[in-house]
């Protein structure tokens, strides 16, 4: 179904919230969902269809698309956050070899996977080998990305449903760069998909972890060798470590272990 511009012509704006979510179930673009209530410390009967509530919920197919629909919008801001990592990141690793540029590569990755845009949980595996000893995996970072996209599409239409509406409507003017700039979750997507590509690129090069459920990133790269961004720019908001910080990393971390 061509989600875009579906609802033109409605008066969504004139729509009364309970009326709005009716039109949007006539039109198989919100389901009904169930959702268990969790009291706390109190046992509860899955059995009992009381302890369930039943709300209306973007279809699946909604909300991939209307996501698409932004990264693909905002593809150009998204790559100025890769660009600019890697034209830092490459000018750090002038001269070095493989294994001193994979550990200038690893502090960065971290700095990443830590840093407040990325996923802020982790998920563990509690697993024993043939002997029987106990040992505890984490879940690779990469695959908690994808956890937190999908988080990501719910969250784009409850904190900003207008978007949601003017995306329905076919009000492609709406998501100007004054909207990206004032809406907290666009920004938000834009900062998180281009640290996603430089954490997908950084591994592929130099393996940091298994990623066992590998997704195709939700990306346009046909501007990728045409970006309109300067080397001055501030797309990347992570601070990376200055040459001077850098180098004595390497002294202490890489070269030490020559001596």
């Amino acid at each position: 179904m061509n989600y875009f511009g579906c609802l033109k012509g409605e008066k969504l704006n004139e729509l009364s919230s309970e009326q709005r979510l009716k039109l949007f179930k006539t039109k198989k673009l919100f389901v009904t969902t169930r959702v268990l209530n969790l009291p706390s410390n109190t046992p509860i009967n899955l059995l009992d269809a009381n302890n369930f509530k039943v709300r209306l919920e973007p279809s699946k197919e909604l909300l991939d698309t209307y996501y698409k629909f932004l990264i693909h919008t905002y593809q150009e801001y998204i790559n100025n956050v890769f660009i600019s990592f890697f034209h830092q990141f490459n000018n750090q690793i002038i001269g070095l070899k493989k294994k001193e540029a994979k550990m200038v590569g690893r502090v960065l990755y971290v700095s990443i996977i830590n840093n407040k845009t990325s996923p802020n949980f982790d998920f563990v595996h509690m697993l024993e080998n043939a002997n029987g000893i106990p040992k505890l995996e984490n879940t690779p970072k990469l695959e908690l990305y994808y956890v937190k996209r999908d988080a990501l599409k719910q969250r784009v239409i409850s904190e900003y449903s207008k978007g949601l509406d003017e995306f329905l409507l076919g009000n492609s003017n709406h998501f100007d760069l004054k909207i990206k700039d004032d809406v907290a979750i666009f920004k938000e997507i834009i900062q998180f998909e281009g640290e996603l590509k430089i954490i997908m690129s950084l591994n592929d090069e130099y393996q940091f972890e298994k990623n066992k459920t590998i997704q195709s990133p939700i990306i346009d790269n046909t501007n990728i060798e045409k970006p309109n961004l300067s080397v001055n720019s501030k797309a990347f908001k992570n601070k990376i470590p200055t040459e001077e910080e850098m180098d004595a990393y390497l002294m202490k971390h890489v070269f030490s272990e020559k001596k």
